[in-house]
């Protein structure tokens, strides 16, 4: 008997969390011998090869013909797959990984306040509290016991900012053609361009250093920047965007155990507490309660 759609989206929800909460963690093993810009470039290249195999099994090349969705794809691509990541890959080299997954989820409090003021809709008490509990979690990891700003975790949470407008031109162009072709032309002009900003502002990288970290950059590309994103978009065909992310913000969680194991990084009590208040402002943002989990 097949599983209930809702609990499939459920799993694809889970197996995407625990994907991507390996980002920080493989990105910052592949620092030690690539720099950020040529370790994004790289990786999103590789998932540019996934996406194409994906459009080929598929039969969606036809799609780059259509016209009307290029405007849209194009904006996306210059707002998460250039500035987005290039940011990210830049913030991780001057931070800890878990850090950068918390503070990541600081992307879902971005998404439902600016898209609520940009469509000019009313903010609800739960979308405030929650507003205020991501703040002061936000605070919590930024500033540890001290005054002085880590640069990575502020180049960070600046990144999360953009992912909400980014976002909205891609869900355009989904109205067009398929989320693979939009992931494949983003990926492959993104992945472009930011090696192009690696060879102006980076050193060069050996044949020996790329060898190296080779199998990280290829875990980054294929499961991490590929096969999470298929993850990410059969989730949500399946349950509804408010509960996924609800759901998503257990990614965090995982970032600290695999950075413990991984990196041998041990949580520090700042983290800890600023990852509560975080998960919770989550619910309270997306609506996601324990009625909500009973009656999916």
């Amino acid at each position: 008997m097949p599983l209930p759609k809702t609990c499939q989206g459920e799993l694809y929800i889970y197996a995407e969390s625990l994907l991507w909460s390996l980002f920080p963690i493989f990105s910052i093993i592949a620092f030690a011998s690539l720099p950020p810009l040529y370790t994004g470039a790289i990786s999103t290249l590789i998932a540019t090869g996934f996406f194409a195999f994906i459009m080929t099994i598929k039969k969606k090349w036809h799609e780059l013909t259509i016209k009307s969705a290029w405007k849209d794809i194009l904006l996306a691509t210059l707002i998460v797959g250039i500035l987005f990541y290039s940011l990210i890959f830049i913030g991780l080299q001057k931070t800890t990984a878990g850090s950068a997954g918390i503070i990541l989820l600081m992307e879902v409090f971005f998404s439902m306040f600016i898209l609520r003021i940009w469509n000019k809709e009313h903010l609800a008490k739960s979308n405030v509290y929650g507003s205020i509990l991501m703040v002061i979690g936000a605070i919590i990891i930024l500033f540890p016991g001290r005054i002085n700003l880590n640069e990575g975790d502020a180049i960070i949470l600046l990144a999360t900012a953009i992912p909400p407008v980014g976002n909205y031109f891609a869900q355009q162009a989904r109205a067009k053609v398929s989320s693979h072709t939009i992931m494949f032309v983003r990926s492959a002009l993104s992945g472009i361009f930011i090696l192009l900003l690696a060879m102006i502002f980076e050193p060069a990288p050996s044949s020996a250093n790329l060898t190296t970290s080779f199998i990280f950059l290829l875990v980054n590309g294929l499961l991490l920047m590929g096969l999470s994103k298929v993850f990410w978009l059969e989730s949500i065909h399946r349950i509804p965007i408010t509960k996924a992310l609800a759901l998503h913000s257990i990614s965090p969680a995982f970032t600290l155990t695999f950075a413990f194991f991984i990196l041998g990084e041990i949580p520090t009590i700042w983290q800890i507490l600023g990852l509560l208040p975080m998960i919770l402002g989550v619910m309270f943002l997306t609506g996601y309660n324990l009625k909500n989990r009973r009656n999916p």
